[in-house]
């Protein structure tokens, strides 16, 4: 599995939702300039609900661009540890699946489908990943009531 290609098929991926995001907030902010002011309707706050409401929205999509730059600072760099912009893979043992984590800064809790794997894209403070950072490549490791092993660190 490339991670290079994994990283480009984030990289869409995020870019849609930076588009999506940013269509909802220009129809927000439309929504809040024709709603009623104060000095039309005293008792109307459809404007200051709806400027809330496009604040949050405007601070969602500095987070995503912010997670899709670093995210693009990522893609050239091979990791040899678990750190922001890794592909971590771990095997269970009993099953022989093998599981695909790439690190993200914050958010995390998304996945692709990438050459029919799934890849989720996690916190770098994802429990699975704490239980990681303890051992190295090759090594067992328990974690919630599973036998696994660090296979991969890219």
């Amino acid at each position: 599995m490339n991670k290079q290609d994994i990283v480009k098929t984030y990289l869409e991926h995020l870019d849609k939702k930076i588009e999506k995001n940013q269509k909802a907030l220009d129809s927000l902010y439309e929504g809040v300039y024709s709603a009623p002011g104060p000095s039309q309707s005293h008792s109307d706050t459809t404007r200051f609900q709806q400027s809330n409401i496009a604040s949050n929205a405007d601070a969602r999509l500095a987070f995503l661009r912010k997670i899709r730059t670093i995210i693009a600072m990522t893609f050239l760099k091979e990791s040899q540890s678990v750190e922001i912009g890794a592909l971590v893979v771990v095997e269970d043992v009993a099953f022989k699946d093998k599981e695909y984590y790439f690190v993200v800064p914050d958010g995390g809790g998304e996945s692709i489908e990438f050459e029919g794997v799934e890849v989720l894209f996690v916190s770098i403070r994802a429990p699975i990943l704490e239980a990681v950072l303890k051992i190295k490549t090759g090594e067992f490791f328990e974690f919630r009531g599973r036998r696994l092993v660090l296979t991969e660190i890219s």
